[in-house]
């Protein structure tokens, strides 16, 4: 190979033909991201790789759709594996690749967020066909005319084909194929199985020809489904799973719906659908979850297991009529969120040492405080699962069981059948248990059972639904549990909140201004408050360009010691609790947030947010 990249001639046309895998390679070498060694070992095995892609990719050298897919230069080299000389144990991608091919044509290169795309322009513009087979699509209307993006920056006959079929002005930028292929999958695919569910089911229709399955398909396999409705629940349950959704709503509105997607605690509009097709996709989603779908009045709630990547994930469904139809959320509980180590929750050093010493107690009571949404679940089941082992006996009671676990006896509360959290657990304290958590106390009996259960040499989790710590102790007691009862069994109350983290992607240091340092009320001297520094994001393809990747955990730990149970023990108030907890260390949830803003780990926005929650 020479060490110089000698573009191929013009076609009879005069159009440059598109890049070859020696010209990628040439390319590669010249960058210094791959020796010549390693580019002739990549040619000399160009055949096997090609047919290790394709079977990876459509299962099958032979078939049909093996014929029809088209193999890139871009995908042989990822194939490879050369490693990427920048990046320890790091690979050669195609997101590389196509970052490169763009340098190399002077074009932006353009990294797709999925939730960003025009997917009216994308279906509107190109046949799927033609789309998938030559691998570009639409990705925005500007003031320069249509923006394209596609994989091969050098192909002069898909530009010329483009140029004779669109008829605007059009400007390109470079992504990488796999990103192009899941938006038309997604696009087309969603879009097509809506059309055909649209025509098969008719105005006015509310249901369709539902198939009761459960398994949720992938790539080809989607492609080829029959069932239109069923197809389209699947594409949005697969898209969902990609996008780290923790929750789905479909949301019908006058003419039509929308659905819309939670990630990191943020809604996002991700379709519209025709007011007919969902009805019939809500019909699908309440069949899956074993739902009664002749009944659309009554709210309704309903569970569905799928798999993902090789693990189980559960769907947690409820349905409500609302003055457009019937609106139907899906939660999503991935293991491994729910189930994250405990140490990947966010305490602190100080927090974890008490936090060990909780749980590892032979006895007692433990509650886990804060409104919905704040990661009690998480730290509940990821607290079971740190203490499960073949010699402990965990049992649970909870409305709804939110992830079924093999580790654990979970029971269900099913008032229909006089199952309530106080006669669950009253059951419970006869089958021999080491640990039991109850989802939620919310009833004198539940808690005076659960009181009683750690009195019994129990140890014993559960929720209440207070602003802080403090306040958990003064609801149990308005709950009728005697004060004397609960100092001598409460061990620690954790108060939580889930705060955005900065995305480590595009993170950047700075530091607070004024106006700043003077709404989160620091106690800092006048001279030292331009020098506080802290950190954001500057926005990325990564973090939506919002600069906040994930969520992290803020806590609030009441440790009872001897003074805060004699507070209890005499009937004291949350402020007076509050306080003498303070005074012994306790850091209320403004201060931890403050704490997380300070080593750079979240933002003064996300701080200030939650300082007003808690406030």
């Amino acid at each position: 190979m020479s060490s110089e990249t000698t573009p191929r001639p013009p076609d009879r046309h005069g159009l440059r033909p598109a890049l070859s895998l020696e010209e990628l390679l040439e390319i590669l070498v010249r960058r210094e991201l791959a020796t010549p060694d390693a580019a002739r070992d990549v040619l000399a095995r160009a055949t096997t790789l090609r047919s290790r892609l394709v079977k990876d990719r459509v299962g099958s050298v032979r078939s049909q759709a093996a014929a029809r897919y088209v193999v890139t230069p871009a995908e042989i080299v990822t194939t490879a594996a050369l490693p990427h000389p920048g990046l320890k144990r790091g690979l050669i991608q195609e997101d590389t690749i196509a970052e490169l091919l763009a340098e190399e044509a002077g074009l932006p290169y353009h990294k797709i967020d999925p939730l960003q795309v025009d997917n009216d322009l994308v279906a509107k513009t190109l046949s799927r066909p033609f789309a998938r087979h030559h691998v570009v699509i639409p990705i925005r209307r500007d003031a320069d005319g249509l923006c394209l993006t596609s994989v091969d920056p050098f192909d002069g006959a898909l530009r010329e084909t483009l140029e004779n079929l669109i008829p605007e002005p059009l400007h390109y930028v470079v992504s990488a194929k796999a990103d192009v292929l899941k938006v038309i999958d997604r696009v087309y695919g969603f879009r097509s199985s809506v059309s055909r569910a649209e025509e098969e089911l008719g105005p006015g229709h509310q249901t369709g020809k539902l198939v009761q399955m459960v398994e949720v398909k992938t790539g080809d396999e989607l492609t080829n489904s029959d069932e239109h409705v069923v197809a389209a629940v699947d594409y949005l349950l697969n898209y969902a799973y990609e996008q780290r959704a923790s929750d789905i709503h479909l949301e019908p509105r006058a003419e039509d719906a929308v659905i819309r997607f939670r990630i990191d605690g943020i809604l996002h509009e991700i379709e519209m659908v025709p007011y007919p097709v969902h009805g019939a996709i809500t019909s699908r989603i309440k069949v899956m979850a074993g739902m009664n779908i002749a009944e659309r009045r009554k709210a309704q709630d309903g569970r569905i297991k799928t798999i993902r990547a090789d693990r189980e994930v559960e769907l947690r469904v409820s349905s409500m009529a609302t003055a457009f139809g019937e609106k139907v959320v899906i939660r999503v509980f991935d293991p491994t969120v729910l189930l994250a180590d405990v140490h990947e929750l966010g305490l602190a050093t100080g927090e974890r040492e008490i936090f060990e010493r909780w749980i590892t107690s032979p006895n007692g009571l433990i509650l886990v405080t804060g409104p919905t949404g704040s990661g009690k679940t998480t730290t509940l089941y990821s607290t079971l699962r740190y203490l499960s082992g073949p010699e402990i006996n965990i049992t649970t009671v909870e409305d709804p069981i939110e992830l079924v676990d093999p580790r654990f006896c979970q029971v269900q509360v099913n008032p229909k059948i006089d199952i309530s959290f106080a006669n669950a657990l009253r059951t419970i304290l006869r089958q021999d248990p080491d640990v039991i958590m109850v989802g939620e106390i919310r009833d004198q009996e539940t808690a005076q059972m659960a009181v009683q259960a750690a009195l019994t040499g129990h140890l014993v989790f559960s929720t209440v639904h207070t602003r802080n710590a403090a306040g958990a102790v003064t609801r149990l007691i308005e709950l009728g549990v005697e004060p004397f009862l609960l100092s001598s069994v409460l061990r620690g109350v954790m108060a939580q909140r889930l705060i955005r983290r900065i995305c480590e992607r595009c993170a950047v240091e700075g530091t607070l201004n004024p106006e700043q340092v003077q709404s989160l009320r620091l106690k800092v001297p006048v001279e030292r408050r331009e020098a506080l520094k802290v950190r954001w994001g500057d926005g990325c393809i990564d973090c939506r360009h919002t600069g906040l990747y994930g969520r992290t955990g803020v806590f609030e730990m009441l440790d009872v010691g001897r003074r805060i149970r004699t507070l209890v023990n005499e009937g004291k108030d949350a402020n007076e609790i509050a306080h003498a907890a303070r005074i012994e260390g306790m850091e209320p949830l403004r201060d931890a947030a403050l704490r997380k803003l300070a080593d750079g780990i979240t933002t003064f926005e996300e701080v200030a947010r939650l300082t007003a929650d808690t406030e």
